[in-house]
């Protein structure tokens, strides 16, 4: 390791232990994070079921549960006490992207992840509906499902934060306060489009289609050339979990539609509306979001977020899940 990057670690490590202290001054054994918008938090109701059919090895695999709404099967994981934190996956992936942010979290607030219609282990997703709009009034149910309030933060990572804000603007539980890591708010590369083009074509969201894909992309290696593309190196459980969720025809399918059904430029229009804090963590290195682009919509149409900028690919948050974990409870500290 460098001299640099140690002194990079030191400075988050000493970042950490700062937030974690401000978090317990306000956390003792029957009080946790004082947030206005949460004292109304219910415990969740009896609709959790046994999730027995996620993998064995599935990061948190004890906090997972499936429960019914809005005409899908949830495959959800809940844990902690405090604060509602909710966390929106981006295209393609699932619970399994907050992994290594987890534990860091639930010490501090009550943590809701899950696999977003079309994704995972989530299932019934028509896969004509999933658009923004329609997936944040499914949030809404949801949550009214588990008796959860308004959330006190809503983070997202790439197309996560997107629905975030939409669900935002339109649903009835709304957030305190907004994260985006490498937010998907404007469109990849040309170079990239190429690639991705063809993929959101009707023909390649059908479901024969995405069959035939998910029997393939496995023995050619797609998973860990787009994961390559990044510019984010994940290690080899990490890149485990991509393999499992892209062999299962339902999530190529799901991704492919979520990602063609993405409507940009009216959430652009509507977002002066939010009116919530909001904190945007940019990668400098993130070949899927153009920095640049990403930074004239932003001060466009978000002039109010606070930015961040990382020496980091797509991927952030998995790569560097003690930072992402402390912009999350700093944020936090900041509401209390």
């Amino acid at each position: 390791m460098t001299r640099s990057s140690c002194c990079n670690r030191n400075r988050v490590s000493a970042r950490m232990a700062c937030v974690f202290y401000l978090t317990r001054q306000n956390v003792n054994h029957n009080r946790h994070l004082d947030c206005p918008r949460q004292q109304t938090t219910r415990k969740p109701s009896m609709t959790l079921r046994a999730a027995a059919d996620i993998p064995t090895d599935w990061p948190h695999r004890e906090a997972s549960a499936r429960t019914s709404a809005a005409g899908l099967d949830w495959h959800v994981q809940l844990a902690g006490e405090g604060p509602l934190v909710v966390l929106l996956h981006g295209t393609g992936s699932s619970t399994h992207s907050w992994a290594r942010i987890w534990p860091l979290l639930t010490s501090h607030a009550r943590v809701l992840a899950m696999d977003l219609p079309g994704h995972g282990f989530t299932r019934g997703a028509d896969f004509s509906q999933l658009d923004l709009r329609t997936i944040s009034h499914q949030l809404d149910t949801l949550l009214d499902t588990l008796g959860l309030g308004a959330p006190a933060l809503v983070a997202g990572h790439s197309a996560g934060l997107p629905l975030a804000m939409r669900w935002a603007l339109d649903g009835h539980h709304t957030p305190a306060a907004l994260i985006g890591f490498a937010p998907s708010l404007v469109p990849p590369p040309p170079s990239y489009s190429l690639f991705l083009g063809p993929l959101i074509n009707p023909l390649f969201t059908s479901g024969p289609m995405a069959s035939l894909l998910a029997t393939t992309i496995g023995p050619t290696g797609m998973v860990d050339r787009l994961l390559d593309s990044t510019a984010s190196v994940l290690d080899e459980d990490q890149r485990r979990h991509y393999r499992t969720l892209f062999a299962e025809p339902t999530h190529v399918r799901g991704a492919m539609n979520f990602m063609a059904a993405a409507d940009l430029p009216l959430l652009l229009e509507d977002a002066p509306r939010l009116q919530m804090p909001m904190t945007l963590v940019l990668g400098d290195q993130d070949t899927w979001v153009p920095l640049q682009p990403l930074l004239q919509v932003i001060e466009r149409y978000l002039p109010q977020a606070q930015v961040q900028r990382w020496h980091a690919g797509h991927l952030l948050h998995e790569i560097e899940p003690e930072r992402a974990a402390a912009t999350i409870l700093d944020s936090l500290v900041r509401q209390a």
